[in-house]
């Protein structure tokens, strides 16, 4: 909507406030502060139940340590320990012992989360109201100031100061039976005396001041009303870029933050599709964006830019599942922090929220720094409302220094690898490490197979351009059994004999509805120089050419270079004999009986270690109680150790040797009960080896 600047109403000679003289000494509040050399911003991410921070890349900046946290304001941040809240800067370090805890606090489900003692600091100072002291602020160092003004008033709540002003609501006493708010200035004095029922924080030199719970105005520095001519709305918040927004007439936008006109700056707000809606509940602008909830639109949350166009939709084609929809999170430092559902659309129940106090940061409105719910992350979405960061996405641990992708003559470093994408894909990836943390390339055996003899894969992780939009690739290149170093030519995906390799994409941040890259596979041409391939590392390079499955037809060509990619070990199962019943299955089976043993895994418990070998049909479940030692054992009825196929009973012996977080050993096990008369005993005879030992839930 165009924004006019007609004069609604001219400024009223009501003066409600009053200015006081001023007193002698200066305050060390008020004034702008631009930290020197301060760090680009940091961003609370939890980590279990321990909160850290990360930078804009999602690295960690600072160690996960802390039970709350709140974000970076002028470098420094609030922060939780069991002794209490503190304050710290940006390298982590204390400004403030912990110590001090706030009286109101928020209980989510049965855990209390008393809030931060520590407000934002603004203009040098944090407003400070502990439970078991009077409220004060503090500088940036640490240091303690107690305004003159409030000396021996019973504050009830104590603002933060903007334009070298701060709001102070001072509690009932034996002459004020109500609540009443002022402002006071840099020197700790009333600039504008507590006659006000409620108000907020200056900018563009008005702030929003109310005489009872339903009559609110904007005023200026000498406390005049400016807009309108009368307390009349029902409600009005602080001037945030530009704009106020507030409630008139039983309608909710955004007025110029001049207050003047004769219209609304935002009334209603409009999706790129050109939909338009009106605002039923609206926050406050910050970094350019304001959160609004749609009227008529129950449960849909959006973010609009200055001008009430939606600029971020989370929810829109199924991208993100919004955790608590109802609370108005603000952007801060330049992102926007968002509880959504972890996979899928399922969040899990809600959490039971009390409130214990009356805290304007409390609220079923406004944000809480905490999960809360059982199937939740947290991610910080950018302006355009692409996920910046993400709890859940795998990091490196805190400290982890990145390791070099090439030597100094320009050559790949030891497991170093680069792709380039051509066709239906384009990009380059930059020289990467198969072993650097969170990296998914890998050089192993291939299930069915052997880690000696084969076949083997190597699964490079890259990134590309489709069709405009950025994808994740993955290319997996297949080699057969026993193949080694030379010159190989690619063949189709179906023949075993051939080296060959598949391309998968997929498009980060997107809903189930995007559309999505298709899958290909290699074409007989191209080649693969491998140079080196044992159980040790491989290097080599290669080209090939890839097209689509199915669908519209499309080619990929990748070419790409592989230096000393380290071996890792598969889960290997080995059958050296089967007999009767399982031995008719395999002679009807087109694979090999030993596919039924996978996937191999190996787990540890409360109750101990349990091997697992096949996941369908005859798998093979050994449970070894804790601290079992290695070597020879005995499995079923009666025995330490318990024995099943599939859902039967059986008895078994056999080996266990467990070392450096590796399971491996050899097993006999014969079937309890046989089904038919006429079938011999049912046996299986084997080996199992480099299964990794997982912690159960892992």
């Amino acid at each position: 909507m165009m924004r006019t600047r007609n004069f609604f109403m001219g400024a009223s000679a009501v003066l409600v406030g009053a200015t006081l003289a001023t007193p002698a000494v200066a305050g060390p509040c008020g004034t702008p502060t631009t930290p020197d050399g301060a760090p680009s911003a940091l961003y609370p991410l939890p980590d279990g139940a321990d909160w850290g921070y990360v930078d804009r890349t999602g690295t960690w900046a600072l160690a996960p340590q802390w039970r709350q946290v709140r974000p970076f304001a002028e470098g420094r941040a609030a922060v939780e320990t069991a002794e209490g809240w503190g304050v710290i800067d940006t390298t982590g370090a204390w400004v403030v012992r912990p110590g001090a805890r706030d009286a109101d606090g928020v209980v989510v489900g049965e855990t209390a989360y008393p809030l931060s003692p520590y407000k934002p600091f603004s203009q040098g100072c944090s407003a400070v109201t502990p439970a078991d002291g009077t409220p004060h602020y503090i500088t940036r160092d640490g240091t303690r100031w107690d305004p003159p003004a409030l000396e021996g008033a019973t504050v009830a709540e104590l603002g933060s100061f903007s334009e070298g002003l701060a709001a102070v609501t001072l509690g009932p006493d034996a002459s004020h039976k109500r609540p009443r708010t002022g402002w006071i200035d840099t020197d700790g004095a009333w600039a504008i005396a507590p006659e006000f029922a409620g108000g907020g924080a200056f900018a563009d030199g008005v702030a929003p001041a109310s005489l009872s719970p339903d009559n609110h105005g904007y005023i200026d520095r000498t406390g005049e009303i400016v807009f309108p001519h009368k307390f009349v709305l029902a409600d009005a918040a602080p001037v945030r870029n530009g704009l106020a927004r507030l409630t008139l007439n039983g309608e909710t936008g955004f007025w110029d933050g001049a207050l003047e006109g004769n219209d609304w700056a935002i009334r209603e707000i409009t999706w790129p599709e050109g939909q338009t809606a009106a605002i039923d509940r609206a926050g406050d602008f910050h970094d350019g964006r304001a959160a609004v909830h749609p009227a008529r639109s129950l449960g849909r949350l959006v973010w609009i830019d200055t001008e009430g166009a939606v600029q971020v939709d989370p929810g829109a084609s199924g991208r993100l599942s919004l955790c608590a929809p109802e609370r108005l999170a603000p952007y801060t430092n330049g992102l926007l922090p968002l509880i959504v559902a972890k996979g899928g659309n399922i969040c899990g129940k809600g959490p039971d929220i009390t409130y214990q106090g009356e805290d304007p940061r409390l609220g079923e409105h406004a944000p809480l720094w905490v999960v809360g719910y059982p199937q939740a992350k947290l991610v910080w979405l950018d302006r355009d409302g692409a996920v910046a960061i993400d709890s859940a996405a795998c990091r490196a641990d805190p400290g982890h220094e990145p390791l070099a992708t090439t030597r100094d003559d320009g050559s790949l470093a030891a497991a170093a690898y680069r792709l380039t994408f051509s066709g239906a894909a384009t990009g380059e990836t930059a020289p990467q490490r198969a072993d650097a943390p969170c990296n998914r390339s890998e050089y192993t055996g291939q299930i069915e197979g052997t880690n000696a003899g084969g076949p083997w894969r190597i699964s490079l992780s890259g990134a590309a351009t489709w069709q405009g939009h950025p994808v994740d690739t993955t290319l997996s290149l297949s080699l057969p059994a026993d193949l080694a170093p030379g010159t190989h030519a690619f063949g189709p995906i179906t023949d075993d004999a051939a080296v060959s390799a598949n391309l998968w994409m997929s498009r980060p941040d997107v809903g189930p509805q995007a559309e999505r890259p298709p899958s290909f596979a290699s074409q007989p041409g191209g080649e693969l120089v491998l140079e080196r391939r044992d159980t040790e590392a491989a290097t080599g390079h290669f080209t090939v050419r890839l097209s689509t499955l199915e669908g519209e037809p499309q080619t990929v060509e990748v070419s790409g270079r592989f230096n000393a990619l380290p071996y890792t070990f598969a889960p290997e199962v080995q059958v050296k004999d089967i007999t009767g019943v399982l031995k008719i299955m395999a002679e009807e089976m087109d694979d090999p009986f030993v596919s039924l043993l996978y996937p191999a895994t190996a787990k540890t418990d409360g109750d101990g270690l349990r091997i697992t070998l096949g996941k369908w049909g005859p798998s093979l479940n050994f449970a070894f109680p804790e601290d079992h030692p290695d070597g020879p054992f005995e499995a079923g009825p009666g025995k330490p150790v318990s024995i099943r196929v599939g859902t039967s009973p059986a008895t078994a012996t056999g080996t266990l040797r467990t070392e450096d977080g590796v399971a491996s050993g050899t097993f006999q096990v014969r079937m309890v009960e046989t089904p038919k008369e006429d079938v011999p005993a049912t046996t299986v005879t084997g080996a199992f080896s480099h299964l990794a030992i997982q912690t159960e839930g892992d």
